[in-house]
């Protein structure tokens, strides 16, 4: 008898059928009882192996493993295609390099017993991988999310991170689904929207997932771009959000004092004096810990330079074709 699972784990994937493998080998390797849950890996489009890598991982383990395939369509609908299937009351939305640690599908599973409205979600920690090389960078692109939280803390929409949250089906049903055209802060998009259902996020710390993940300098800056594109993207489909997408940095939502110190910013740190900048952030000593927080400060307003000079270019671009 085939029993119906409490979870499914979401996992969208592209083209990264090593880190996949990583991930879902550590999710067949959780505490919890096998029949309680199951993976579904939704390949938005990979050309490398990963389809025979998932066959194979499915036909070793006795955890069901289920694989659907799409054309290149951006995880978004990746999502929304393995929501459509998942068996399970309660999903949890990883990423492909989230490594979960033993414990951590019990962990969102006892948290939502605890806590049974279907608006609570819950989210579980990320850090980054112990086995990979130090990063200057870890602490401003995933560890800060997590700095200051208190396990237990009931958390706003803010923290629906999708690298490692589970939510009840029965919002999704009454908040819909991830926004398709989105391709960054898709689940702050979505957060905010569920928002409006009374979504209250619960922070469960014990739930720790690893990010195998190494992030460079280059990919760290490229995210600036993305972000830009997405909020602007953000801000067409829904005007009213105008407040929400000031507290992310969409500078025409700002009152002008920030945006005057944005062109003041932006005089000093922009693309022609950023390869000097990028320099001095490299070569600083991260001892004391005042350098070490003098090189973060800089990397945070080499991105936020990037990410204000791509927002003017994606808004110049909307107005030539309005």
């Amino acid at each position: 008898m085939n029993l119906v699972p409490e979870l499914s784990v979401i996992v969208p994937t592209y083209n990264r059928s090593a880190v996949l493998v990583l991930c879902v080998q550590a999710l067949c390797r959780q505490t919890c009882d096998s029949s309680r849950f199951e993976i579904v890996v939704s390949d938005d489009g990979s050309q490398d192996d990963t389809a025979a890598a998932v066959a194979t991982l499915a036909a070793q383990s006795s955890i069901a493993i289920r694989y659907l395939h799409q054309a290149n369509a951006g995880a978004n609908r990746a999502r929304n295609r393995a929501i459509a299937v998942a068996r399970g009351r309660l999903l949890l939305f990883i990423n492909d390099d989230t490594l979960a640690q033993p414990q951590m599908l019990a962990e969102h599973l006892q948290e939502h017993a605890l806590h049974p409205d279907e608006r609570v979600a819950v989210l579980g920690r990320m850090t980054v991988s112990p086995g990979l090389p130090p990063s200057r960078l870890a602490p401003l692109h995933l560890d800060r999310a997590f700095v200051g939280l208190q396990d237990g803390a009931v958390l706003d929409w803010r923290a629906f991170f999708t690298c490692n949250v589970s939510v009840k089906r029965s919002l999704l049903d009454r908040g819909g689904l991830f926004e398709e055209r989105l391709r960054y802060h898709e689940d702050l998009e979505l957060a905010w929207r569920l928002s409006a259902h009374g979504l209250r996020v619960v922070y469960r710390s014990q739930a720790l997932g690893w990010h195998e993940h190494f992030l460079a300098e280059d990919e760290f800056l490229a995210i600036a771009a993305r972000e830009a594109r997405a909020l602007c993207t953000w801000a067409q489909l829904a005007p009213q959000a105008r407040p929400v997408l000031a507290s992310l940095g969409f500078e025409p939502a700002l009152p002008w004092p920030r945006r005057l110190r944005h062109r003041v910013l932006g005089a000093v740190i922009n693309r022609h004096t950023e390869g000097l900048w990028r320099w001095l952030a490299r070569t600083l000593p991260q001892q004391p810990a005042a350098l070490r927080r003098l090189t973060l400060a800089l990397y945070d307003q080499l991105y936020q330079s990037r990410k204000r000079e791509a927002l003017r270019d994606t808004l110049q671009q909307a107005a030539k074709h309005a």
